[in-house]
């Protein structure tokens, strides 16, 4: 999830029809940068404009840093698996 193909996620997302909740499990997730706290940002966005609750699981480590050094980590909704 980084800049090099996060447009294409999130084409692939908005085609998506959203359940009424649902959550996105980021375990596979190894590479991060900046463009993924926009991207996490831009599907919060898109579900709250669907009037869906989305929340977040197994966020990696260097993603956890990373919105914690934005100072946004507290504005993703997270799970705790």
């Amino acid at each position: 999830m980084t800049m090099s193909n996060v447009n294409a996620l999130l084409v692939e997302a908005e085609a998506l029809t959203m359940p009424k909740k649902f959550e996105i499990d980021l375990k596979d997730v190894s590479d991060v940068d900046t463009a993924t706290i926009a991207l996490i940002f831009e599907w919060l966005r898109n579900a709250h404009a669907q009037k869906c609750k989305v929340v977040f699981s197994n966020f990696p480590a260097n993603l956890i840093s990373l919105a914690t050094l934005y100072g946004v980590i507290e504005l993703i909704p997270q799970t705790a698996h």
